[in-house]
């Protein structure tokens, strides 16, 4: 894309992508997928931390989310890529789910449970996320990769459209540190009322038993 814009332009061009993007029906389940992607990323993180020796849940956590974090911008960067071609009331093709692994050997029923809660999970969160006005924050950071290249003029100056992490970063870090405050406060309570315990479940086992 060689043609430059002004800056009114580059408003009206990102406010009209994130429109029509928002009429795919689609939409909403790919960021499902966004969220179940991130969330198993942060979970098998925390497993390896855990397989490692780290006991302490805040900051396996922390850790993890952080991971988490990384593994959803890349999927955001990877989603955008598909709206290049998309349009409003089309869906984007076929759509690749991801398979959860039991890591604790467990039995083929009991996969599919995690399988169906890691996707619930998933779908709470995006609808979470959506719920509070984070959707076409992801556009926007969509929008700077769909038209990476093009040239916007301001008085101060030119800017290549096309920094979607800074995008991304800008629109997300709110949600993201929110999250993280609430899940490593979470974990810090229930490891000080349960302190021989080294995960979540085991945490709220032991305190539903009590």
């Amino acid at each position: 894309m060689s043609e430059d814009w002004d800056r009114a332009r580059y408003e009206r061009e990102k406010r009209n992508f994130v429109e029509s993007r928002l009429l795919l029906r689609a939409i909403y389940f790919h960021t499902v997928l966004i969220f179940l992607a991130t969330w198993l990323a942060g979970w098998f993180c925390s497993y390896m931390l855990l397989r490692t020796g780290m006991a302490s849940m805040p900051l396996r956590y922390a850790l993890s989310f952080g991971f988490s974090y990384l593994v959803f911008m890349l999927c955001v960067r990877v989603w955008a890529d598909t709206l290049r071609v998309a349009r409003p009331g089309e869906g984007s093709g076929a759509t690749d789910l991801l398979d959860v692994t039991d890591f604790a050997s467990a039995g083929g029923g009991e996969g599919c449970l995690i399988a169906v809660a890691a996707f619930a999970l998933g779908l709470v969160v995006a609808a979470l996320f959506a719920a509070t006005g984070g959707l076409p924050l992801l556009l926007e950071a969509a929008f700077e990769v769909v038209f990476a290249g093009v040239i916007v003029r301001r008085i101060s100056g030119k800017r290549r459209v096309g920094d979607w992490a800074e995008t991304l970063l800008r629109n997300t870090w709110r949600h993201a540190a929110v999250a993280l405050i609430v899940l490593v406060s979470l974990a810090a309570w229930l490891q000080a009322r349960a302190p021989d315990t080294r995960t979540f479940a085991q945490a709220v086992h032991v305190l539903m038993s009590k």
